[in-house]
């Protein structure tokens, strides 16, 4: 980008002469003063969006631990004491019971008190379920942390464009202003005209009404600077009834970027984590086609009696095992709908990563465009106040003569006025596109 551009710019900026941009309508409170890189600092560390997004990043970073404390032992420790108003009846044949063949006898197993305590313990050998779903939980505490970079950009460019906008409507304002008191004297010389009875009622209203317009267009532009304080206050996160005002910035270096890089866009690694995310999903849903093989073991207390003071008068049994388990899924869903799904939905990500690298390059060029021309609105428009103003100045000299051209001096406030809205609008776009660009190449 040439230098040139930026330099345009920066010889039209106005500053105000304390070196600051003047603060929203004194309300009796105390006013705060910051600077750019002060108000970035504040909302970095007040904006809820932002202070919300980090959190789900500590969270993220939890369900990461969760994921991988599945490789530690599962121990379940339990103790339960059971009343059996009805006991547990098993059935035996009848033959150990002396009972004739083909016949069968009730057993009461057990006693109406009965109680246990002990602890189960399984522990994963292979599963690769559990390796696949700790792969996943990186990655997306991963993407978690890169959606929250990717915010904080965001948020970023938006303080930085809604102050430099503050700054820009405290020099309309100042403008406005200026424009309203610079008619307010070709009115007190019409007055004068119309006093000395060398011009009439009609032309004296016309230009009443015209003075009114410029103090209305002041009284705009000091409406439209509180706005811009607002924005900002709203993305800083500064409390919205609270006074601001913003100091002026040292100029913007300009902006030289060899050539378009895919890979600073703002959100190129959230997306890109996107598609890696997708296809961890796959390959977490095939894991579940393989089987896992878990060692388990069991160690128990076993108690019994008539009534509840079994606990401390009757023997206790221990019973307790140690073996291996092997888990095999059957189930026709994780072999064919879910993978399937998985899969998909990977090549979906995939293809929305391709589209938003080709948005992203689109936006980019557009901005490039928009910048230029902003540049070159600038360029006219100063060309265009000052021929407006040398038209007012001689008009002034033409009213000093008694000589009185309504439709001319209108046009010609007309012409000054559109002059000054159009370059305050080159000039905001000028800087918007600017940030944008910046933020889309990580400047």
């Amino acid at each position: 980008m040439k230098t040139g551009i930026l330099l345009l710019l920066l010889a039209t900026y106005i500053r105000v002469a304390d070196g600051q941009t003047m603060p929203e309508k004194d309300t009796g409170q105390p006013t705060t003063t910051l600077s750019l890189q002060q108000c970035l600092d504040y909302a970095g560390t007040h904006h809820q969006e932002l202070l919300a997004k980090a959190q789900t990043v500590a969270a993220a970073v939890q369900d990461r631990k969760a994921a991988m404390a599945k490789l530690l032992p599962d121990i379940t420790v339990t103790a339960a004491v059971n009343n059996y108003w009805k006991i547990p009846v098993q059935i035996f044949p009848g033959e150990l019971a002396g009972q004739p063949a083909g016949t069968f006898v009730p057993v009461r197993m057990g006693t109406p008190w009965m109680g246990n305590y002990g602890a189960e313990a399984s522990l994963p050998l292979v599963d690769v379920k559990t390796w696949q779903q700790i792969k996943l939980a990186r990655l997306q505490q991963q993407s978690g942390a890169s959606e929250y970079r990717s915010l904080q950009r965001s948020l970023l460019k938006n303080v930085r464009m809604a102050y430099y906008s503050a700054q820009l409507q405290q020099d309309y304002l100042t403008v406005a202003r200026q424009l309203y008191r610079n008619y307010q004297q070709i009115h007190d010389l019409i007055r004068l005209q119309f006093e000395k009875g060398l011009t009439d009622k009609i032309a004296f209203n016309q230009s009443a009404t015209l003075l009114k317009n410029r103090l209305q267009a002041a009284q705009q532009a000091d409406v439209s600077l509180r706005e811009a304080y607002l924005d900002l206050k709203f993305w800083m996160g500064f409390p919205l009834d609270s006074q601001l005002a913003t100091q002026a910035t040292d100029p913007l270096p300009p902006l030289e970027i060899s050539q378009y890089n895919s890979s600073q866009l703002p959100d190129y690694e959230t997306e890109q984590l996107k598609v890696a995310v997708a296809a961890q999903q796959y390959q977490h849903t095939k894991a579940t086609w393989y089987p896992s093989l878990h060692l388990k073991g069991s160690y128990q207390q076993l108690g019994f009696g008539d009534q509840l003071n079994f606990i401390t008068r009757s023997p206790w049994f221990t019973v307790g095992y140690a073996g291996v388990e092997l888990r095999f899924p059957l189930s026709w869903a994780n072999f064919s709908a879910k993978p399937r799904s998985a899969k998909a939905q990977w090549q979906a990500a995939s293809s929305r990563f391709k589209q938003y690298e080709s948005e992203q390059e689109k936006k980019y060029r557009q901005e490039q465009m928009l910048l230029e021309k902003a540049s070159a609105d600038i360029q006219l428009q100063k060309e265009n106040i000052l021929l407006a103003q040398e038209n007012e100045t001689l008009s002034t000299q033409k009213i000093n003569k008694g000589i009185i051209d309504m439709v001319q001096l209108k046009e010609i406030q007309q012409d000054l006025y559109d002059a000054q809205v159009k370059l305050n609008d080159a000039r905001t776009d000028f800087y918007k596109h600017f940030t944008e660009l910046n933020y889309l190449q990580h400047q």
